[in-house]
Parts: structure tokens; C-alpha cells; sequence
């Protein structure tokens, strides 16, 4: 048995990694203005953070057991500390300007860019030193800093080529999907790009055309535009919204949203404004293949049911590619942190 100072270290290291989980559920919810009572254990994200956190409990309960206390040393007081740090700086930058908003990369603005990279050096060392206690258990020896951050990052890209297998496994052609004739439906097209001269972009003006589809067929009776825009441009849904005009359609059929800036602001719109009116049937949300999926979980996330519709804009092989790799990305840091 581990003397009394071993085991109450032991202790002390479990309830930290517990409470840091608790934190990062915290976070998470927090992030999308949702109460703590929303939280679901069946939510991929949530699940895959149990596991993690439970692997790296297990690893350090069972190292004790066998008399490896090695673990309890610098490396494991250095991982408890900056990991903590980081995390506590992560959730404040998601609450504090810090005048990064009008930088953008990659389609986001320097604010979430710099949270998301806070983040994901939050996963790195979480990873390393869940490589790091699973190796002391393993084989008795303690690997070098360098082999646990390389294995941390392989583990990140391996969870990545996971994120991006689902996302192209998913077909919106099936049955789940199928969408039912009502004037009650409501179509959605979710925000995209304003071109030059406030026009819209090949991919806002797809999104659109879907909509006006299942006007036209009867599939839905209203639709609803949203997304603002950068600073000089009109926004997404008054681009939106004039094509739609432009189009022949009644603007008695169409409902405008001009201030959500991302789409889980836009989901949330979604589920705050128009699920729980009794008036509405399907809500039927529109948007291209490659970002349908991260949709679909955020609208789990927010326990929102939803119907999709995939916009016909067609893009070449690596418009497609970068696309599914960037919402890969961004669907796998929403699983783990909900950003």
C-alpha cells in the first residue's frame, strides 16, 4: 500500500482531474448560454472527455496500486498547474473583447481563433500526459517530453481523420432526412459570404436556391434568412433576403435575422425563437454538405430536433477538400469545448 502522504497526493490528483472536468462541462454550456441542467451524457463530445479523463484516473489509481509513484513528480504537478491556467484563460477570452474580432483567418475571427488555439494546447498536454501515465503503467519507464508531445499530437490527427471519416459517412438522402409538404414548415438558410457590390456569393446564393425549391414545392410555407456581416457590407440575410425578393417571392414569406455571427449563435436563434412556437412544423435548415454534419451536433447539443436540406452548389475537388478538412476541424473542437 502507498504511505499516507502517496495517497493523499493520489486523492488530491483525482479530485483536481475531476473538477477540471466539471469546469470544462462548465465551459462548454457556459459558451452557448445554456444552464448546466442542458448537459447530456449521450453527446459525442461529453462522452469522449468522460473517457479521457477516466483513462487518466484509472492509469494513475492502477500505478499507485503496483507502487509506480513516479508519476507524482514535477511533470504531474507541471500538468495540473498549466493546464488549469490554460483553461481558466480560455474561458475568459470567450468573455472579454480583446480586439481581435476584425481579424480574420480562415473564416473566423481572431477572438475564437486565439480561444481555439488556447484550447487546443489545453488537448496537447492533456494527451501527453495521458501518454505519459499510460507508459509508466505500460512498461515501467518514463518517456521523454518530446515522445509525449509528438504522441499527442498524433493522437489529436488521429481523432481529427476520425471527425472527417464521420462527416462523409453521413447521407442526407436517407429516410431520417425525408422532409413532409406543410406551409408550416419553416426553411433556414444559414449565413455565407458577401461578395464585392453586396452580392451573393456562390455559396450564400446556393443555400438560397434550396430554399426557394422548397417553397416552390411545398415543402415549406416561410423562410428564414440569417447572418450579419462584416464591417462596410450589408449583412448575409439582407443579401439573402434581396435575392430572394429578386426571385418573385412575396416578402411576406420571408423573415430576416441580421445579428448571429456564427452558426451555433444561429442555432441557438433557432431554438429560442421559432421551436417552441406552435405555429411552425419542421424547421428545416439549409446549408452545404460539408457543414450539415457539425449542424446536426450542434442542434443535438442544444437538444434542438431539426430537419436539413443540402444546398446544390457544387465545388471542385480542393474547394471541397479544404472544406471538410476546416469543419472537420471545427467540429471536433465544438465536440470537445462547444466553441
Amino acid at each position: 500500500m502507498p504511505k499516507l502522504k502517496e495517497t493523499k497526493n493520489i486523492w488530491l490528483y483525482v479530485v483536481l482531474l475531476l473538477l477540471q472536468l466539471l469546469a470544462i462541462f462548465y465551459i462548454k454550456y457556459s459558451n452557448q448560454s445554456l444552464p448546466f441542467s442542458e448537459f447530456s451524457i449521450y453527446f459525442i463530445g461529453n462522452l469522449f472527455l468522460i473517457l479521457v479523463y477516466l483513462c487518466l484516473i484509472l492509469a494513475q489509481l492502477f500505478n499507485s496500486l503496483k507502487k509506480l509513484n513516479s508519476t507524482f513528480n514535477g511533470k504531474a504537478i507541471s500538468f495540473i498547474i498549466v493546464s488549469w491556467v490554460l483553461l481558466v484563460i480560455s474561458f475568459l477570452s470567450t468573455k472579454f473583447d480583446l480586439g481581435l474580432n476584425n481579424i480574420y483567418f480562415f473564416g473566423l475571427p481572431g477572438n475564437k481563433i486565439f480561444t481555439g488555439l488556447l484550447l487546443t494546447s489545453f488537448l496537447i498536454g492533456l494527451f501527453s500526459f495521458l501518454l505519459y501515465s499510460l507508459n509508466i503503467l505500460l512498461t515501467k519507464n518514463k518517456p521523454s517530453f518530446i515522445k509525449t508531445l509528438y504522441g499527442s499530437m498524433l493522437m489529436i490527427i488521429i481523432f481529427l481523420l476520425m471527425t472527417f471519416i464521420y462527416n462523409n459517412t453521413l447521407s442526407y438522402a436517407s429516410g431520417k432526412w425525408q422532409l413532409n409538404k406543410s406551409n408550416n414548415n419553416v426553411s433556414v438558410v444559414l449565413g455565407a459570404a458577401v461578395w464585392t457590390g453586396n452580392l451573393p456569393s456562390p455559396t450564400l446564393a446556393g443555400r438560397v436556391d434550396k430554399s426557394l425549391e422548397l417553397l416552390r414545392n411545398g415543402y415549406s410555407g416561410k423562410i428564414l434568412v440569417t447572418g450579419s456581416s462584416a464591417p462596410g457590407e450589408m449583412t448575409e440575410a439582407e443579401v439573402a433576403y434581396n435575392y430572394i425578393l429578386a426571385n418573385g417571392i412575396d416578402s411576406s414569406k420571408i423573415s430576416i435575422e441580421t445579428k448571429t455571427t456564427s452558426t451555433s449563435e444561429q442555432v441557438q436563434f433557432i431554438k429560442n425563437e421559432l421551436s417552441e412556437s406552435e405555429n411552425i412544423g419542421e424547421i428545416i435548415v439549409i446549408s452545404d454538405s460539408y457543414h450539415l454534419p457539425r449542424v446536426i451536433q450542434i442542434s443535438r447539443f442544444f437538444d434542438l430536433n431539426i430537419k436539413v436540406a443540402e444546398s446544390r452548389h457544387t465545388l471542385d475537388f480542393k474547394d471541397k477538400l479544404y472544406n471538410k478538412v476546416r469543419e472537420s476541424i471545427a467540429l471536433f473542437i465544438f465536440w470537445c469545448f462547444a466553441l
